[in-house]
């Protein structure tokens, strides 16, 4: 089948714009031109695109089934040229990540000034989401990989462990005493972050209510109404490395049913690009030095 990168982009972009003169002018092309490329692309797949009339162009059933695929397929000629483009001692190249809060406040960005010293050539871009986001991510190919939770469904993923970031206590010092802080009432993270849910687990192990006194979109919210006296809550661990732990508040460790564990998540068939392996060997190497 002989399908061509500008094929696809001039569809793709038809179909963005529902017009022939905005994709021609935007592709440098003439009208003849990119109606021609669109006839190739409709020859080489035996399939209609598109309607066509004198006053705008619409998807047919099997374009709007071919877009979805048709964008894949133009996002895997990208990556393609992007890798041949990285030389082997990588003086080019990017990389494009997604992470928790938690990871990209604590560890990540030690990781990245490192990896920056060693090949500043590389780019490093880097998108911070909650755990459903960066699984959108990371199955749309916006990303080469996200740094995450280990998700319900792994369907056409790849999820490699990393560190674990389980549940700490945060409370004021004067309740930090044997079970004083199971009196106070419960500061919570919203139920959409991938937090609240491992938080109202352990509080049912431990035998504790689980409905909230406050709900905090943030873990620096949280933590400031933990400082102001107004309850406890349970946080990652590592949120401690990047929020003001002052002398006023305790960090304690805390019976929970399950551990947390972060992981690199990446889209299957498994593909990493020379920058991305020097990256993912700067992350272990680090995170190893950490643990120890």
């Amino acid at each position: 089948m002989d399908i061509s990168f500008r094929q696809l982009r001039a569809f793709i972009l038809i179909a963005e714009t529902s017009s022939f003169t905005r994709t021609a002018e935007q592709l440098h092309l003439s009208q003849p031109a990119l109606s021609y490329n669109i006839r190739k692309l409709e020859e080489a797949l035996g399939l209609q695109l598109l309607a066509r009339n004198t006053r705008s162009v619409e998807l047919t059933p099997a374009g709007a089934h071919f877009l979805p695929q048709a964008r894949r397929m133009l996002r895997d000629m990208d990556d393609a040229v992007r890798d041949a483009r990285e030389t082997l001692n990588l003086s080019r190249g990017t990389i494009r990540l997604a992470a928790l809060p938690t990871a990209a406040a604590s560890f990540l960005p030690k990781v990245i000034a490192a990896f920056a010293q060693s090949y500043p050539g590389v780019k490093v871009s880097l998108r911070d989401g909650r755990a459903g986001e960066i699984l959108a991510w990371v199955k749309e190919g916006e990303v080469d990989a996200g740094i995450s939770s280990l998700p319900e469904d792994l369907s056409g993923l790849e999820f490699e462990r990393l560190v674990d970031d389980n549940l700490a206590l945060l409370v004021r010092k004067e309740h930090s005493h044997a079970d004083d802080w199971k009196r106070l009432p419960y500061i919570a993270l919203t139920r959409d972050t991938s937090i609240r849910p491992l938080v109202d687990a352990a509080l049912r192990y431990l035998e504790m209510p689980v409905t909230p006194a406050w709900e905090a979109a943030h873990m620096s919210t949280a933590a400031a109404l933990v400082r102001e006296g107004l309850g406890f809550s349970l946080l990652p661990a590592s949120c401690t490395t990047f929020l003001r732990i002052d002398e006023g508040l305790a960090v304690l460790p805390v019976e929970q049913p399950a551990r947390r564990t972060l992981g690199l998540l990446q889209r299957k068939p498994f593909r990493q690009t020379p920058s991305m392996k020097a990256f993912i060997s700067c992350l272990m190497r680090i995170l190893e030095q950490t643990e120890r």
